[in-house]
C-alpha cells in the first residue's frame, strides 16, 4: 500500500485523490472525473479545516455502500479518525512544517484506508 501511495503522490495526486484512486482500484472502477474533483478536499477544503483524507473517506463510503455508511459508517469512521489521531482538522495534523505534511499524511492515509477496508467489509 505504501508503494502505491508514493506512485500516486508522485503523479501528483493530493491525499483525498490518492485515498479515492485506491477505492476505485479496489473497486474494480475508474471515474477521471470524480479524482479530479477530489482535488477540492485537499488540504482541508484549501482551508485547513476536514482534513481531505478523512473527507474523501466518507465520500468512498457512500460512493461503495451509500446505504451503510447513511446507517453510521460514516459516523464510525469520523471517530475512529478522531480518536486515531487526535483531531480532524488539516492544519492541527499536520502543522506549519512541510515534512510533517509529507510523513504523517502517508501514515494517515494508510491507516484510513485500512479502515475504510474494515468498515466495508472488503477482504
Amino acid at each position: 500500500m505504501k508503494e502505491e501511495i508514493l506512485d500516486l503522490k508522485l503523479k501528483g495526486y493530493c491525499c483525498s485523490q490518492i485515498l479515492m484512486e485506491m477505492g476505485l482500484k479496489r473497486m474494480e472502477k475508474e471515474n477521471l472525473d470524480l479524482i479530479f474533483a477530489m482535488a477540492g478536499l485537499c488540504d482541508g477544503a484549501k482551508s485547513g479545516r476536514i482534513c481531505g483524507i478523512l473527507s474523501a473517506g466518507i465520500c468512498l463510503l457512500y460512493l461503495a455502500d451509500p446505504k451503510e455508511a447513511e446507517m453510521g459508517l460514516a459516523e464510525d469512521l469520523t471517530d475512529w479518525f478522531e480518536d486515531a489521531f487526535g483531531s480532524t482538522e488539516c492544519s492541527e495534523l499536520v502543522g506549519e512544517h512541510p515534512l510533517s505534511k509529507v510523513e504523517k499524511c502517508s501514515m494517515m492515509l494508510e491507516d484510513s484506508f485500512q479502515k475504510i477496508e474494515e468498515l466495508l467489509e472488503w477482504d
